[in-house]
């Protein structure tokens, strides 16, 4: 049986972390998986490219159409693919070895009371997108949030899980925070709305698990349950064993 996050908080490992779990698994059409080799991550790259350098111009374009920092060598991918194998959604976890993008480009948004956690169980989402032909084509599922959010997000959760993750940091935009926390995701602020220039007003939240389980138990067990991993369909592993994803990355 496997060990739900509340059941791991206090047995974290006190040495930095090399052996992270991939997750590889079947969400109705979709495969939602850890993002390992070459192929895939260049496939997320060109993704990013669209969004945040061609749709949202919140990044410089380069020149290769391909979007990717200095973040990627410290974090693991996660990615949702439609029956064409084609990447529709992305988001990366920043791990706690370097810096987070929180201590860097949006520390002005944190609460000066507020440490920013570095222990091995806490992680940072960053580069959260979904392709725009898939918005249209795959609309909110069974506990309304978009069916393809919610699978990447279900990914992450047990990806997190296996690997005794259960702190998240994030920065958003304040409706998608307001959203989330609608539909069962207990974010918490660590500091006040900011409006960008671009006129897209951003808030810093931290996601715990263990608050996520706890609630979600008892206020939309069929979503919990929903989440769990004896619900997923369980794909055939990657290629490459447990462990590597670390290792793979910082080739990027």
């Amino acid at each position: 049986m496997k060990m739900q996050i509340s059941d791991a908080c206090d047995t974290l490992p006190a040495t930095g972390r090399k052996d992270y779990r991939s997750i590889l698994l079947q969400e109705e059409n979709f495969v939602v998986k850890t993002i390992i080799n070459e192929t895939d991550k260049a496939q997320a790259y060109r993704l990013r490219y669209r969004i945040f350098c061609d749709e949202l111009k919140w990044v410089l374009h380069s020149t290769n159409d391909m979007e990717f920092d200095e973040y990627d060598r410290n974090a693991v991918f996660f990615g949702v693919y439609d029956e064409g194998r084609e990447l529709i959604s992305f988001l990366r976890l920043i791990m706690p070895g370097r810096q987070f993008m929180m201590e860097k480009e949006f520390l002005s948004l944190v609460d000066p009371d507020h440490r920013i956690r570095k222990e091995l169980d806490t992680a940072e989402i960053s580069r959260l997108c979904v392709a725009p032909e898939a918005r249209c084509n795959h609309k909110a599922g069974n506990f309304d949030v978009h069916k393809i959010s919610l699978a990447l997000f279900k990914g992450v959760y047990q990806w997190c899980m296996l690997n005794k993750i259960r702190y998240l940091y994030a920065v958003t935009e304040l409706k998608v925070y307001r959203l989330y926390c609608l539909k069962g995701f207990p974010y918490r602020l660590i500091g006040k709305p900011t409006r960008m220039p671009d006129g897209v007003t951003i808030v810093p939240v931290m996601l715990d698990w263990c608050e996520f389980e706890t609630m979600n138990a008892v206020k939309r067990p069929a979503f919990f349950d929903w989440f769990k991993p004896a619900r997923s369909a369980r794909l055939p592993q990657q290629s490459q064993p447990h462990g590597t994803c670390l290792k793979h990355l910082a080739s990027a």
